[in-house]
């Protein structure tokens, strides 16, 4: 299990960080994706949990989105319509269930006190940024906080997952 951890933090650090060069994306978040559907894969031979299964096929259309992407986003005129603002805020929700997913499948193969703790902070982090993002829609005051959110949503991921991988031996 601790080369799955391996696999998500490492796809996990290709979707959190950006880096772009001319206009092209360095760390395009579609490996990201690749990385966490290996990690799932890796963890579900281990033992087929349901939630692994959630998470690779979300996994998968998560990556899939990421390909068309910039297509979908790159005629200025359909860049605020309202179906794209509806397509990014599924895929938002999509990623918060691959997450969420990722961590409960832990919680049911191994049930603590800790790891419950982590799934119930990851959805009060996770609901509260998704509600930040859609308010910023609204009112645009709130992207500052949804960036602050979103931000410390994607630092507690990576320790959560650095904690689980270091639960397991080599």
């Amino acid at each position: 299990m601790r080369r799955a951890y391996t696999y998500i933090i490492v796809g996990f650090f290709f979707i959190f960080l950006s880096i772009t060069i001319n206009e092209i994306d360095l760390l395009h978040d579609s490996i990201g994706y690749l990385l966490i559907v290996l990690g799932v894969i890796e963890g579900e031979r281990q033992r087929p949990i349901q939630e692994f299964i959630q998470a690779k096929y979300l996994g998968i259309a998560l990556g899939i989105y990421a390909l068309i992407q910039p297509f979908l986003f790159s005629n200025q005129s359909l860049n605020n319509s309202s179906a794209l603002v509806c397509l990014t805020l599924i895929a938002s929700l999509a990623s918060i269930y691959m997450y969420y997913s990722l961590l409960k499948a832990e919680y049911i193969w191994h049930p603590s006190k800790q790891t419950r703790q982590y799934v119930d902070t990851y959805l009060v982090l996770a609901i509260t940024s998704f509600a930040a993002n859609c308010l910023t829609y609204l009112i645009p005051i709130f992207a500052f906080i949804a960036i602050l959110i979103g931000i410390a949503q994607s630092i507690y991921l990576i320790y959560v997952f650095l904690r689980l991988r270091a639960q397991y031996e080599d």
